[in-house]
């Protein structure tokens, strides 16, 4: 069952990207091909909007759910923080920070920075990935030395991943707010709109799911484990 499960997501990250370039792909495909300044801007566009959608609704919420995706027993030995979580992430961090140099370029063409009021989807963006880019490599890296040396995990572990949740989920929101500042219906297609939060919703799904998963086992342990040390001193209390 394990193992289906397992298939069924790497086979949905595995497609997810040509939609996306498809998406791209049709709402450029009316305009001129020779090289000039609008030309450059829209490919600018095109390219920022298809890596966006690729690194958070793709890499990053594949990242959080290989930290809770069950193993087949012969996958079990394999490390998944180091060998899967992690080159994950950094292909998604590498991703990212080319988008937000084109997502900066474009604002300047189109002088957001300046204006009196700056688009919540630039503002959105550069906290998020200014969060990702920052923090997230320095409380990932304190978690793995605090690991190394108690083999637990520590305050920097749970504001790590906490931090990334809030920071995917408002990448996913910021997504929405770019298609709005586009304008829906005009430049953005409706049906591409639709696609890409069909894919939000059943990779957003699989993620909620397994995060309740985890955390339901989890408490179901530890509860196992408080009835295990009563029962043992209650015993011990009745052997004296």
């Amino acid at each position: 069952m394990a193992f289906r499960f397992t298939t069924i997501v790497l086979a949905i990250v595995a497609f997810v990207p040509t939609l996306l370039a498809e998406h791209i792909a049709d709402d450029s495909s009316d305009e001129p091909v020779f090289d000039d300044p609008l030309k450059i801007f829209y490919r600018k566009r095109n390219a920022h909007a298809c890596m966006m959608s690729i690194v958070f609704l793709v890499l990053y919420p594949l990242g959080a759910i290989s930290l809770h995706l069950p193993l087949p027993h012969f996958l079990r030995k394999i490390k998944i923080v180091p060998w899967v979580h992690v080159p994950i992430q950094i292909l998604g961090l590498a991703m990212m920070i080319g988008a937000l140099g084109l997502g900066i370029d474009i604002a300047n063409d189109l002088h957001f920075f300046t204006s009196r009021t700056i688009p919540a989807h630039v503002v959105i963006g550069l906290l998020t990935t200014s969060t990702i880019i920052v923090i997230q490599p320095a409380l990932g890296i304190l978690q793995h030395l605090h690991f190394r040396k108690t083999g637990e995990r520590s305050v920097w572990g749970y504001i790590h991943r906490w931090t990334g949740r809030v920071a995917i989920i408002l990448g996913m929101i910021n997504q929405g707010l770019g298609f709005q500042l586009l304008g829906i219906g005009t430049v953005v297609h409706t049906h591409s709109l639709v696609r890409n939060f069909v894919i939000l919703g059943v990779l957003g799904g699989i993620w909620f799911a397994l995060v309740m998963w985890d955390w339901t086992r989890g408490a179901l342990k530890k509860r196992e484990n408080v009835v295990d040390q009563v029962e043992k001193q209650e015993v011990g209390g009745t052997s004296s």
